[in-house]
């Protein structure tokens, strides 16, 4: 998504481009990308990851992947300890729920199992982690004509989570993901760069790892944003507009709404656009891509810019 500086370079520019538009500048509160009820706040947190699955069997390289999954696990029940809507009630490193084959999921037994240990709501596991090097290599031009080749290392790592019920129910299945440059180093005419240790990356592993460990549990968290948009004004949508600027959002759908239903191609287009702005701006997500969509459809190129930015939401 844009940053909020983007958004207005962008907004400024449209202005030059549709004398019609005013600017709305909003700040809301959109809800989580994973939902769970009220009543849902007790949360046990199961590390899962289990090293003998590993493809590989080098000593410090799996040191590095267990400690690392430690990290992201450490991570999530720091975010959880943060987090006054949910109590961590046990955090399970046992060894008694761990994967004995990938992507395993918790049977429906094993979460009652835990819950006859630690009555919850909710259980979230961690169940693989990685960590991996990109490579890019670059190549510049000498003043002399020759050419020098640099070689740049993006260490990856990656956690692997899912969300359970009390009864067993998946309720969220993802992979978070944190990267860093780690390094860069030249690369000798005609000979490849040696590639980079994982063994060697620990620190900067572990850190990566918390901080996917603490995304993850985001998932759960409203989001608070701020965005500016630009939306119709002209006279055919002066009453609607004055209730956007002010933030009447229900009374800007009940003015909106009959003209982008109406027969008016061009109007109905430019109506649709406002109230796919006003349901961003209501934090309503799915209702703001509907009138998008319906905008882009008969052609409004706002709308189209305004999808693209809706679709970068979770």
């Amino acid at each position: 998504m844009k940053t909020y500086l983007q958004l207005l370079v962008a907004c400024a520019f449209i202005l030059t481009q549709y004398s019609c538009t005013s600017v709305l500048y909003v700040n809301t509160t959109l809800p989580p990308d994973v939902a769970v009820t009220h009543d849902q706040w007790k949360v046990v947190a199961v590390n899962r990851f289990n090293p003998a699955l590993l493809p590989f069997n080098r000593e410090k390289k799996l040191d590095a992947f267990e400690q690392g999954a430690k990290e992201a696990f450490y991570g999530v029940t720091e975010a959880i300890l943060q987090d006054d809507t949910f109590v961590l009630i046990a955090a399970d490193t046992t060894g008694n729920y761990l994967q004995t084959a990938a992507k395993q999921a918790l049977t429906p037994e094993q979460v009652q199992s835990i819950h006859a240990k630690h009555p919850h709501h909710l259980v979230l596991a961690l169940d693989n982690f990685d960590a991996y090097f990109e490579q890019e290599t670059f190549r510049e031009k000498n003043g002399d004509g020759s050419v020098s080749k640099t070689a740049h290392y993006t260490l990856h790592t990656r956690s692997y989570w899912t969300l359970y019920d009390s009864t067993g129910a998946v309720l969220d299945r993802a992979s978070l993901t944190k990267q860093e440059l780690y390094d860069s180093r030249g690369v000798l005419s005609g000979l490849l760069a040696i590639g980079q240790s994982i063994a060697n990356a620990g620190p900067v592993i572990d850190k990566l790892a918390w901080q996917t460990g603490m995304d993850y549990w985001k998932r759960l968290q409203p989001r608070h944003i701020s965005f500016a948009r630009p939306y119709y004004s002209n006279k055919d949508f002066t009453p609607a507009a004055y209730s956007m600027a002010a933030s009447d959002w229900d009374k800007a759908v009940i003015l909106l709404t009959p003209i982008a239903e109406s027969g008016q191609r061009k109007n109905a287009a430019k109506a649709a656009y406002n109230l796919a702005v006003v349901h961003e701006a209501k934090g309503d997500v799915a209702r703001a891509r509907k009138w998008a969509k319906l905008s882009a459809d008969k052609g409004n190129k706002l709308a189209l810019l305004l999808l693209s930015d809706l679709n970068g939401y979770h």
